[in-house]
């Protein structure tokens, strides 16, 4: 994960929090972190211009009085079609409810050990926003927060701009609190297994004893301080170590509207596997952990019309681990090894 230098040379970014924070006795936090999404369809266009007054994601290297006119257009120009499609999933997105989920399940496991430990879910580019969640644990009178991204390989782009929202708080916010970051899992056993075992649930309902598998990743447009190599580097390794002993490959899958940097895409993928006469798939998202419109409409509903179209007869996608209790007891592990409560598997 890259981490902006802002954040790490903050005097109140502790690399080693247990060293400062006495964590069986002071009130802390965990705040997770997600991208978002309009809960509302009367969200949309507001989520929009958050997503494109983003200048990490979008590159346009404009004054910022001119990015925020152009994500005006963007957002008002996108709107209706983003609009039609969250309402083929029920009307808004389930990624901050999902979000809350998880952190309530990690709360539950915490509990046991550290009962004054708060949870917190703050978005990138939708309410509650990052910083307001920071707000939240000042409030509660939290005196450390752990900043959790819910990225197994740190998203790229997304999650780098989430972590300089961070420290650009600290730098406005007049309060003592300190912050420490959970960087990058995608290659943990606990990880690699449950992605493991949502595939093989999914092989039980196919007739092939060893379907073709689509691993998913989301591809993000460069950016100039070229903080994408690493995230593809990582995506790359969690496809491995998920996919030994299966018949796979890895596709990309793109934020809307933004020019796509990484090939193959998941629906040309689709398309030549049926060409190579592949009638069952499996699709396995590895960058995202919890449903969202790229679940629910790009993969469910447009990505299965297409590959009924031309040919795919078994089509399953493998469950989002969401607030699955074995991905919420693995998070609460690393938060409990971030704060020395735990010793890390060797």
């Amino acid at each position: 994960m890259e981490i902006p230098d802002s954040l790490l040379e903050s005097r109140r970014y502790l690399a080693q929090p247990q060293e400062s924070v006495d964590f069986g006795e002071e009130k802390w936090g965990v705040l997770f972190i997600n991208t978002g999404g309009p809960e509302e369809i009367e969200d949309i266009n507001q989520y929009l211009y958050s997503l494109y007054s983003d200048s990490y994601l979008t590159s346009w290297s404009l004054p910022a009085i001119f990015q925020k006119q152009l994500a005006r257009l963007q957002a008002a120009r996108r709107a209706p079609s983003l609009t039609r499609r969250y309402r083929a999933i029920g009307g808004g997105s389930p990624l901050l409810r999902w979000t809350r989920l998880t952190a309530a399940g990690v709360k539950k496991e915490l509990s046991k050990q550290f009962p004054q430990a708060e949870v917190f879910a703050g978005m990138r580019y939708a309410e509650p926003y990052i910083n307001e969640e920071l707000d939240a644990a000042v409030d509660e009178g939290c005196r450390h927060v752990i900043l959790f991204p819910l990225s197994p390989q740190g998203m790229a782009i997304t999650t780098y701009g989430s972590l300089q929202q961070v420290a650009n708080w600290l730098e406005d916010d007049d309060s003592k609190l300190t912050v420490s970051l959970i960087s990058s899992w995608y290659k943990r056993a606990e990880f690699i297994n449950l992605l493991r075992s949502r595939i093989e649930d999914a092989r039980e309902n196919l007739v092939a004893e060893n379907p073709r598998i689509i691993f998913v990743a989301r591809a993000f447009p460069d950016m100039a301080r070229g903080k994408s190599g690493r995230y593809y580097k990582q995506v790359a390794e969690t496809a491995d170590l998920a996919g030994e002993g299966f018949d796979w490959i890895l596709a990309y899958n793109q934020l809307p509207g933004l020019k796509r940097i990484a090939e193959p895409s998941l629906e040309k993928t689709v398309i030549a596997l049926a060409a190579d006469s592949v009638s069952e798939i499996i699709i396995a998202p590895i960058s995202l952990t919890t449903d969202s419109l790229e679940t629910l409409f790009n993969i469910d509903i447009t990505l299965r019309e297409t590959a009924t179209a031309v040919g795919i007869k078994n089509f399953i996608r493998t469950e989002a681990l969401n607030d699955d209790p074995l991905f919420t007891q693995f998070l609460a592990d690393l938060i409990e090894e971030k704060i020395g409560a735990k010793e890390p598997p060797e």
